[in-house]
């Protein structure tokens, strides 16, 4: 109820509008097998519970929404539109937080809540996006790729500890 109309500004123009925006004038120079990523957070654009992300998370659910629109729209020209969802990465916005915020994450992670152990990096993102960008990928278009080492497989109800014996 706090968030101010240029929180939600900022947030929309950084994501939504500035993918539409992209896109518009990336489609005019591509041609047959061109690729379009975005970069989402998908556990933002479907979560209620960190208010003060409010504006961010629905920003990412409209650039979500506008992967599917130009996914349909461009797939007669063989260009595909795809979104990568990471996890918590790291050297991303995780350092941004305060040091306690940090560790407890960190420390969650390796506890189990992501099966693999430990938080993303860089170059696991890169990778999926090489992937995406490869001709391997030229019949995947449209969807939202989770690269989360398997965090959002995770039931939130349930301690990790439980779910992984």
């Amino acid at each position: 109820m706090a968030v101010k109309l240029e929180q939600w500004d900022a947030a929309f123009d950084s994501q939504a509008k500035a993918f539409l925006v992209g896109v518009r004038e990336a489609v005019s120079l591509m041609g047959k097998g061109g690729r379009i990523l975005a970069v989402t957070y998908a556990m933002g654009s479907r979560t209620g519970g960190w208010q003060p992300w409010v504006g961010m998370g629905s920003a990412k659910a409209a650039l979500e929404s506008l992967v599917r629109y130009f996914a349909v729209t461009l797939a007669k020209r063989g260009i595909t539109v795809n979104a990568i969802s990471p996890g918590w990465t790291e050297d991303s916005v995780l350092n941004t937080l305060p040091q306690q915020a940090q560790d407890l994450i960190r420390n969650w992670h390796g506890r189990g809540w992501t099966p693999m152990g430990r938080l993303g990096t860089p170059e696991d993102v890169g990778n999926v996006a090489t992937l995406l960008c490869s001709d391997q990928a030229d019949w995947i278009t449209g969807q939202v790729i989770f690269a989360d080492g398997g965090a959002s497989l995770m039931n939130p109800e349930v301690p990790p500890e439980i779910q992984l014996s």
